[in-house]
Formats: structure tokens, C-alpha cells, sequence
């Protein structure tokens, strides 16, 4: 997504941003458990609906492990795809075109980008922890968000999940930006950090945070705030996919959470699968530093345990759209109500 994809993570050469992204990538609850007779039977109703996309908002990516699982192991009905968005494609715009029916994106940037004048929904979960994070090199001084007070604090842009996490990290901090530097230093964390650029910067844990330690460098990640109240990454449609599809949608989301709880119980086996569309994961070098990667993301889609995989919550959202309303991080064409753009199925 041109400055914020949504929190799902990307290598860093390449990276704009998702899902840390950022795509920056578990308690069971009974989504998780459907049986193989409720999957076939969500197949079966799915496929009454002509073609269903599920765009994974990035390139090919091991973040995007639980939806390559669902549809290698069969739980998607057979009329759903999944599409690999470009380098330069919107978040939101296939899905708005009608490309695509499900698109895994930040709850964050749904809301914000309905505030702007889209009309999306968020119908299912997939990260329960929020990835975004500070990132200080191990010796840093640095080790709450007020210590960032006189300090230079890169990010990739003044928009999107690293951008409303600062935003987050100085009002833990009770700093304003008057307080510190921030400089836009594109998805270049690793190299501003270890040059020295800046003392601190804005990643994603289960990304940059595993990423800049495989390249040499020791690094901390500081929470932005006890309580965090950003959702990230999530399934999110439009208003009319929803009232057109839901049953489709529903069963969509079924199989995504069981290819998520799959993800999580076996990252050795999600390396596997995703050998079938990230070709580098076939040098072993890269299957392990890969499955770092897999098991951070594994911690952000299993969270704390407290909720079920794949759950999204609308007091969650109410309590997410209330911060960014405080922090005029939303736009002007809409007020989105959290009843109307979060509508959790089949939890």
C-alpha cells in the first residue's frame, strides 16, 4: 500500500508496507475447530456464488502462510483464488473495482480509509497483537516511549500502522512531536538504525524486529503503550459484498481461520507450503530466516490467548476509532460507527 500496506511485513528490499505489515503477519475457539463435514458444507454454499477473490494485499510472502495452508489443504471452496496485489497497487483498490471479494488489510486502515469515503467492512480477524512497535538497537538508553523525548525517530511515513503507532508511542510518552524528530526514512529501518541516522524506529516485530538481528545487528522492541488500541491486520469487503455474499464471505473467513490455527501449530509446515510461491524458501538459508518469521507472526495472529483465532471484536473497533478520531487521524467524509464497519461472521 503505497506508504502503509496494513501491518503484514515484507522483506526489507522490497517492502512497501502491509501487513508488519506489515503482512507487520492464538487461543482456539470454535471457529477454529469446524470438522472436515462443516468444511465441506461451507464449500458447498460458497460455491454458489460465482468466483470469490481473497487478495493478499503484497507479494508473495511467508506472512501470507495461513491462506496458502486453507487452500492447499481444501478448506476454501473451489470458485475462491488468491491474488498478489502489485508493488504499486492501492490496499483497498481491487477490492473496490470488485477484483477481489476478501482482502487481508489493516482494521486501522479500513476505518480510516472509510472516513475517506469508502464503505468497508471488517468481517474477520487475523492479527490479535498489534505489530507495530519502537525498535532501538540493544544498547540504547531508550526503554519506554518517554524516553524518546530529544531523540530522532525514523518511519517510513506520516500515514498508515507505523504512523498511527507513534502517534500512540508519544501519547504513552506524553510527548508531542515537538518533543522529538521524526524523519521519513521510507521502509529503510534497518539501514537508518544501524548507520546511526536515528535513535529509534517505527517496525513491525514480526519484520524489521526479526530482520535487522539476521543481518548483524542486536536490536529491543518497546511496546507503544500497555494497551494497545489499534486493530491490525484483518479480513476485511465492501458494504454490498457483504448484504450480496455473506454466506460466501462467511465461509471464506471459516477457512482462513483454519488455515491460521495450522500456521501457528506447525511454522515448519507452513514453510513447506509456501515453497510453492515464494521461490526463495527453496535455499535453506532462507527457509530459516523465513521461519523466524513465520513464528513471530504465529505470536501476533495467536495474541495473548485471551480471544479465539480469527476473532475481531466491535468494541475493539469502537475503542480503536475513538483514538483515532482523538488524534485526527481520520478523514472528514464519513464518521464510521464500529456496528457499522465491523461486522465479525461466524464467531
Amino acid at each position: 500500500m503505497a506508504l502503509s500496506r496494513t501491518e503484514l511485513a515484507y522483506p526489507a528490499p522490497s517492502r512497501r508496507h502491509l501487513l508488519a505489515g506489515g503482512l507487520a503477519l492464538t487461543g482456539f475457539g470454535a471457529l477454529a475447530a469446524c470438522s472436515s463435514g462443516t468444511a465441506s458444507r461451507a464449500a458447498s454454499s460458497a460455491a454458489g456464488g460465482g468466483a470469490l477473490t481473497v487478495g493478499l494485499t503484497y507479494t508473495p510472502n511467508i506472512q501470507f502462510a495461513p491462506f496458502y495452508m486453507a487452500k492447499k489443504d481444501g478448506k476454501y471452496a473451489a470458485n475462491v483464488t488468491l491474488r498478489h496485489h502489485g508493488a504499486q497497487e492501492g490496499l483497498f483498490d481491487a477490492l473496490q473495482s470488485g477484483q477481489e471479494h476478501l482482502v487481508i488489510a489493516g482494521a486501522d486502515e479500513a476505518v480510516v480509509a472509510t472516513s475517506n469515503g469508502n464503505d468497508l467492512v471488517v468481517i474477520g480477524g487475523y492479527y490479535q497483537s498489534y505489530p507495530a512497535c519502537l525498535i532501538v538497537p540493544e544498547d540504547s538508553a531508550i526503554n519506554v516511549p518517554a524516553d524518546l523525548k530529544g531523540k530522532t525517530v525514523g518511519t517510513p511515513g506520516r500515514k498508515g500502522e507505523t504512523w498511527y503507532a507513534l502517534q500512540l508511542a508519544m501519547a504513552t510518552g506524553s510527548l508531542t512531536e515537538s518533543d522529538l524528530t521524526i524523519q521519513d526514512i521510507g521502509y529503510t529501518q534497518q539501514a537508518a538504525l544501524v548507520g546511526g541516522k536515528v535513535d529509534a524506529v517505527v517496525g513491525f516485530s514480526n519484520n524489521d524486529a526479526v530482520q535487522i538481528p539476521q543481518s548483524g545487528t542486536p536490536v529491543r522492541t518497546i511496546q507503544v503503550a500497555d494497551q494497545i488500541p489499534l486493530v491490525g491486520a484483518s479480513l476485511v469487503t465492501t458494504r454490498s459484498l457483504l448484504d450480496s455474499r455473506r454466506q460466501d464471505l462467511q465461509a471464506a473467513v471459516k477457512a482462513s481461520i483454519e488455515g491460521m490455527n495450522a500456521f501457528v501449530k506447525d511454522p515448519d509446515m507452513a514453510i513447506e507450503t509456501s515453497k510453492e510461491h515464494v521461490q526463495d524458501l527453496v535455499d535453506s538459508t532462507q527457509a530459516a530466516r523465513a521461519r523466524e518469521v513465520a513464528v513471530a507472526t504465529g505470536k501476533l495472529v495467536s495474541g495473548d490467548g485471551s480471544h479465539p483465532i480469527g476473532s475481531v471484536r466491535v468494541d475493539d473497533v469502537a475503542s480503536m476509532i475513538e483514538f483515532l478520531s482523538s488524534h485526527k487521524l481520520l478523514g472528514d467524509k464519513k464518521a464510521p460507527r464500529a456496528a457499522e464497519v465491523c461486522v465479525p461472521l461466524g464467531q
